[in-house]
């Protein structure tokens, strides 16, 4: 938001300055942003697949955020996969990546980092992309460890458990992410580290249900660890690091 001083001359208001004001929660200046109609679009694009959720997998929806605390109750629906659970999955990770997408490009406007060749659409595009083609190479890599090592179904589980959470993770942090281009940018500051902490206690309990399913089919701690390192901790930092190069590439 910017406050513009003004001078009386001749009857004529003359600009003579104006002053950024400084949110707290972020260092620096922040800046009043003009929001392109291409993220509204977006976020009917989420709502709608939104509503589907809803009104299509009701039942299915209920069962998911049971799962997120009840091991037996996920190794239950990882044991039946019906087709509906199926269906549900595919549009509700969709729903994942596409906030994903929105948050990030949102969150870099809003702390004056510069967008994807400045376009929101590339932006979210971008970022939507990148996550799911993520997924989508740890998902492969996990189905390749179940069949050289013969673990299939502690792998197949953990893929189902990775997917289930990130689901979970969208649709509690999408109606969050929706209302940041439409709200005061006073409580922007305190949304985003809501969605964050959101997004990691997502992945803390993600790695707990992967401790229940190692411990049920009673392998090693060793290899727990093993795991903990090359596929979760090992990523996540070159995550971070991606992050941190282009965040000052585009400050440049």
């Amino acid at each position: 938001m910017l406050e513009t001083y003004t001078t009386e001359n001749d009857s004529l208001s003359q600009v003579v300055a104006t002053v950024p004001v400084i949110f707290p929660g972020f260092e620096g200046n922040v800046r009043q942003i003009a929001y392109p109609s291409s993220v509204t679009l977006f976020i009917i694009l989420g709502f709608a697949i939104f509503a589907v959720i809803k009104y299509n997998f009701g039942k299915n929806l209920q069962e998911t955020f049971q799962s997120f605390f009840n091991y037996r109750q996920a190794w239950r629906m990882f044991e039946e996969r019906k087709e509906s659970d199926r269906q549900n999955a595919v549009v509700s990770n969709l729903l994942f990546f596409i906030v994903v997408g929105i948050f990030a490009s949102l969150t870099m406007s809003f702390m004056g980092i510069n967008l994807i060749f400045n376009s929101f659409s590339i932006s979210i595009l971008f970022f939507s992309v990148s996550a799911s083609l993520f997924y989508a190479l740890k998902s492969v890599t996990w189905h390749a460890l179940g069949v050289i090592f013969l673990v299939q179904p502690i792998s197949q589980m953990y893929v189902h458990s990775m997917f289930l959470y990130n689901r979970i993770a969208g649709l509690v942090v999408f109606p969050l992410v929706a209302i940041i281009p439409y709200i005061s940018e006073i409580i922007v500051p305190f949304i985003i580290p809501t969605v964050f902490v959101v997004f990691a206690l997502s992945y803390i309990f993600r790695l707990y249900r992967i401790f229940q399913i190692i411990y049920a089919q009673k392998v090693s701690i060793l290899h727990f660890i093993l795991y903990l390192c090359a596929l979760e901790i090992l990523p996540l930092l070159l995550i971070v690091k991606v992050c941190k190069t282009l965040s000052e590439n585009m400050m440049l």
